[in-house]
């Protein structure tokens, strides 16, 4: 894994520095204050890929900067020729969340989605890319601040099984276990193939008894099938009767139909004779009246004529009558309306007159006079406020002339006590030479100066104590005059309502003669009904029209009782009508229908004779299908027993076939048994191979010589040859017998003791070169392409020759990765790398340069 650009935003120190990018560079060091964030860009690399960093595995939020609700760290790198891009991000909101996206990166700088789905798989497909976890690497590659002795401090048995995670062993695992499933399988085969063996050789047991059935089988199959043929010959012999019964009953069945027909057609005869004969008796009633219904008849046409010409003259006075209830409530509404204009005027009338007395005209000049001495007031104020910037001008003027003056009082003081206090020839002000009489005469010109001074500060002290009092007096006075003067804006709006009211009231006065006028012309027309004059001349014109009509109201009434008297003999004629046109048809239609009776009834008497007969033949028929139920009941009882005879006789026929079957099948079992035993003690061998005593164990003995000769380089030029170091993977037991275990065994001047007895800056030279041997032998092996080695501080346990044993360790080590960074705070070791990746803290979180 080779970090090409890392970008972050608000993780732990940092808000939002610049992007950092690692390409170009091989060996640096992360410099800055304690607590700038150097070992925080580590963290931000191994949250990327892992999403973990140092004691903030559980509560993700705190990686957050404080403050900030959400954060992300963007990790571009190249594994194996190829570049990734990896994504996480992380928030308060909700109880805190996550996400986490991995992309491919072309050339041109376009991206492939990578994700798996879910941020499980993708972390999956990281590891898998990476071929190291969280754990792995930090226990080899990244050697941490305060755990650079994490390997070596673990127990022994514990350091073995973390080597083997390192050479990723775990794999044999997993293919033990794979193993150990496949036998597990195979023993369930061998287990069921030995027992369908015993189940065939207990089958093949049966072969004897088998043979002894099959004669008898036979002889019961052929008399069986002898008695089945005799049953269905004399089951032959009646075959005919179901069919014949069937036919005889479909013969009698549609006999019955006809005859149901005929009686119903006669009965529907029989119905319509009788309601000939009562019709024609009813036609020739109406008919013996025609003279009377003729002469009703009549008198009703002309009763209906008289109406009809009074009907009409009724219509054209109705239309009449409502024109002229028309025109009457056009001429109500006019009357309504002047009614109206004369309420309006009334309520005119008494609303200008209430505007009249409504004025307030000695107000208003009352008003008036007070708003014209608050403008004067508002004059004087300002007159006010000019005088009081005019004195407040002078004041500053005479203060800064005051203040003037007691500097340069101060001064004359200080001169005439240094020329009185002096000593010797010389002036101790222009330190020219000064005789006594010229000091005196200096002395007493000073003085004379300075009571000038005096005096006229005095004097302007005075002026100012005067204007400060005249000043505070004016501001009271304005103050004063602003409470007054506050009341102008007020009383204004009073003037100008009552301005409004007076001018209103004059317009009403104006206003109100006319309408009084107006109102007595209108109250003179109503009196008189002198309006609507138009109304009234059609209104009387339509009641001439409508009496000169001559509609009799009584004469109507008159008529509209005959029409009354003589309308049943509407019907009535149209009865005789019907009796005269219908009567002679009716006649010769009983006559036809009397005839069809008498065939009717001759045709039911011979239907009757013919299905006597008929019901005859069915029951003979009868006693034959009886006959032919017995004899099919037989048929199937034998059809039956011979083939269950036959299926008996099949089956011991196949029973004995099988066993040629089962005798090649056991041949078959036997061999495919004898072939999965072998191929289970291969998986034996394999399952022994794959444990930890096994391949794993070999791989581990043949890691730990490279292991120690990488340490050993390294130990040896920090201690200038003085320590070197062993490892052992086995170690006998007090009660007898070996217990695995990984010891590590140094050697020095002194002898050679446990890692443990050692401490400090040795120590950690041993923790050094153990780490940097773990990861490249990481770099060297297949399982995983280190090219990056991270040093997070170390050197303070060291002394400058420590240090520098150090330093030239790393630099011996470094043309085996491509990029090795190394974090310290202390300033003498930065010029010792060529590159310097500074931190600096600030107010806006923490900063990086690249210098």
């Amino acid at each position: 894994m080779l970090p090409i650009r890392l970008e972050i935003k608000n993780f732990l120190a940092y808000r939002s520095p610049d992007p950092i990018r690692f390409d170009g560079i091989h060996l640096a060091c992360l410099t800055g204050m304690n607590g700038a964030g150097k070992s925080s860009l580590l963290d931000a690399i191994t949250y990327a890929l892992w999403g973990k960093a140092r004691g903030n595995n559980k509560n993700l939020e705190d990686l957050i900067h404080q403050g900030q609700n959400d954060m992300h760290v963007q990790l571009d790198f190249e594994q194996e020729g190829i570049t990734y891009q990896v994504v996480r991000k992380r928030t308060r909101k909700a109880g805190g969340s996550g996400s986490l996206e991995m992309f491919s990166v072309n050339e041109d700088g376009t991206r492939n989605n990578m994700n798996q789905g879910s941020t499980r798989a993708t972390q999956a497909k990281i590891d898998e890319i990476i071929k190291l976890n969280y754990e792995t690497f930090v226990d080899s590659a990244f050697i941490q601040q305060g755990r650079a002795d994490s390997f070596t401090l673990k127990p022994a048995g514990e350091r073995k099984k973390m080597l083997a995670e390192i050479l990723n062993l775990s794999r044999f695992g997993d293919y033990e276990e794979a193993v150990k499933a496949t036998i597990k399988t195979l023993d369930n085969e061998i287990s069921g193939i030995d027992m369908r063996i015993k189940e065939i050789i207990t089958d093949l047991g049966r072969e004897p008894e088998l043979r002894r059935v099959l004669n008898p089988a036979e002889a019961e199959q052929k008399d069986a099938e002898t008695r089945l043929i005799e049953s269905e010959a004399r089951l032959k012999e009646v075959e005919h009767a179901p069919a014949a019964r069937t036919q005889a009953m479909d013969q009698a069945a549609a006999l019955e139909t006809r005859l149901n027909g005929i009686n119903a057609d006669l009965a529907l005869v029989e119905a319509e004779i009788t309601r000939q004969v009562a019709r024609i008796e009813s036609y020739n009633k109406v008919i013996a009246e025609q003279d009377h219904i003729q002469a009703g008849y009549q008198a009703l046409q002309t009763a209906r004529t008289a109406g009809d010409e009074l009907a009409e003259k009724l219509r054209q006075w109705s239309d009449l009558e409502t024109r002229r209830h028309g025109l009457e409530r056009q001429l109500d509404a006019a009357r309504t309306e002047l009614k109206q204009v004369i309420s309006g005027y009334e309520a005119d009338v008494k609303s200008l007159e209430k505007t009249v007395k409504a004025a307030k005209t000695d107000d208003l000049v009352k008003l008036q006079t007070e708003i014209d001495g608050l403008k004067s007031l508002e004059g004087e104020r300002e007159n006010f406020q000019t005088e009081i910037v005019t004195m407040e001008r002078t004041r500053a003027e005479l203060t800064a002339e005051n203040t003037t003056l007691k500097a340069e009082m101060d001064k004359m003081v200080e001169r005439r006590n240094r020329l009185r206090t002096a000593d010797g020839a010389m002036c101790p002000v222009c330190n020219q030479p000064l005789s006594e009489s010229a000091r005196d005469e200096m002395i007493v010109t000073i003085e004379s100066d300075g009571k000038e001074m005096g005096d006229r500060y005095r004097a302007g002290k005075a002026t100012i104590e005067d204007m400060n009092t005249q000043i505070k007096q004016r501001n009271a006075a304005l103050q004063d005059m602003g409470l007054e003067i506050k009341r102008m804006t007020t009383l204004e709006k009073q003037a100008g309502a009552l301005t409004a009211g007076v001018e209103a009231a004059h317009k009403a006065s104006m206003q109100l003669d006319e309408i009084r006028v107006k109102l007595g012309a209108a109250h003179d027309q109503l009196a008189a009904e002198a309006f609507a004059g138009e109304l009234r001349g059609q209104l009387a014109a339509l009641t001439a029209e409508r009496d000169s009509l001559g509609y009799d109201s009584n004469a109507h009434g008159e008529i509209q009782s005959k029409l009354k008297t003589f309308s049943a003999y509407e019907s009535r004629q149209k009865e005789l009508e019907i009796a005269l046109a219908a009567l002679p048809d009716l006649q010769a239609n009983l006559e036809e229908k009397t005839a069809g009776r008498e065939r009717l009834t001759e045709a039911r008497t011979v239907e009757n004779a013919n299905l006597t007969a008929l019901r005859g033949q069915i029951s003979e028929l009868e006693t034959l299908v009886r006959e032919h139920q017995t004899r099919t009941m037989e048929v199937r009882q034998f059809r039956l027993a011979e083939r269950q005879a036959y299926d008996r006789l099949v089956s011991a026929r196949q029973d004995l076939m099988a066993m040629d079957d089962l005798r090649v099948r056991k041949t078959e079992l036997e061999a495919r048994l004898s072939s999965r035993r072998e191929e289970r003690a291969t998986y034996d061998e394999l399952r022994l191979a794959f444990s930890k005593n096994g391949i794993p164990a070999m791989i581990i003995e043949t890691a730990i010589p490279e292991l120690e000769v990488t340490a050993n380089r390294l130990l040896t030029r920090m201690t200038d040859g003085r320590m070197n170091l062993s490892m052992s993977t086995q170690r006998e037991k007090k009660d007898g017998g070996v217990a695995e275990t990984l010891d590590i065994q140094i050697s020095d001047e002194l002898g050679t003791r446990a890692y443990e007895m050692f401490s400090g800056g040795e120590a950690f030279r041993i923790n050094f070169a153990i780490r940097v041997a773990l990861s490249q032998m990481l770099a060297r092996r297949a399982g995983a392409h280190l090219r990056t080695l991270f040093i997070d501080e170390g050197f303070g346990t060291q002394d400058d020759e420590g240090r520098n044993k150090l330093v030239e360790a790393i630099n011996a080590v470094q043309d085996e990765f491509a990029i090795i960074l190394v974090v310290t705070h202390i300033e003498e070791l930065r010029d010792q790398f060529p590159v310097h990746i500074a931190v600096e803290k600030t107010s806006d979180g923490s900063r990086v340069t690249i210098r």
